[in-house]
C-alpha cells in the first residue's frame, strides 16, 4: 500500500519571489513561514502558510541560469511546479509505485530522517509529485535548506 498521509505543499516556479509575494500575502492572506536558500541546487524559496496551516505553498526562484528552476522557467514559464506528499514510509511507497508500473523518478535519496523520490509527470498525467517520509520535520526544512 502507498501509505499517503497528507499533502505537504504545492510548489510554484517564479522569476521573482518578491514580485509574487503581494498576491499570496496581501490578496490571499497567506503568511510567510520561512525563507531558504539552496546554493547546491541553485534556487531560493519562501514557504507560505495557508490560513489554518493545513497546507503550505512554496515559491521557488532560480539563482543563476543553470538550476532546474531556471530551466523550468525557460521551457514552461512561471507556474505550478510540483505537489509534495508525505507517506508513512518511502520504501513502501516506492514498492507500491513499482507494483503499478511506475519507476520512482531519481530513485530514493535524502538523509536517514528525510527520504524522498518523485513520480515523473509522464507517469502521472502531467504533474510532478515529490513523495517523502520524514522524522517530524517539514519538507522545506529538510530538503531545501541543505546546500
Amino acid at each position: 500500500m502507498f501509505g499517503l498521509k497528507r499533502v505537504d505543499h504545492i510548489s510554484m516556479a517564479v522569476a521573482s519571489i518578491e514580485e509574487q509575494l503581494p498576491f499570496f500575502t496581501e490578496l490571499l492572506g497567506l503568511t510567510v513561514a520561512d525563507r531558504f536558500r539552496n546554493e547546491r541546487e541553485g534556487y531560493i524559496g519562501v514557504v507560505l502558510d495557508f490560513p489554518g496551516k493545513q497546507l503550505q505553498m512554496e515559491l521557488l526562484e532560480p539563482i543563476g541560469d543553470e538550476s532546474f528552476v531556471a530551466r523550468f522557467l525557460r521551457e514552461r514559464g512561471p507556474g505550478f511546479h510540483h505537489v509534495t506528499i508525505e507517506v508513512d514510509d518511502i520504501v513502501t511507497a516506492a514498492a507500491a509505485m513499482r507494483e503499478h508500473g511506475l519507476q520512482p523518478f531519481g530513485g530514493i535519496s535524502g538523509s536517514p530522517d528525510f527520504r524522498h523520490t518523485y513520480i515523473h509527470p509522464k507517469s502521472s498525467g502531467g504533474m510532478l509529485w515529490q513523495v517523502y517520509s520524514s522524522e517530524d520535520t517539514p519538507t522545506w526544512k529538510k530538503s531545501e535548506v541543505e546546500g
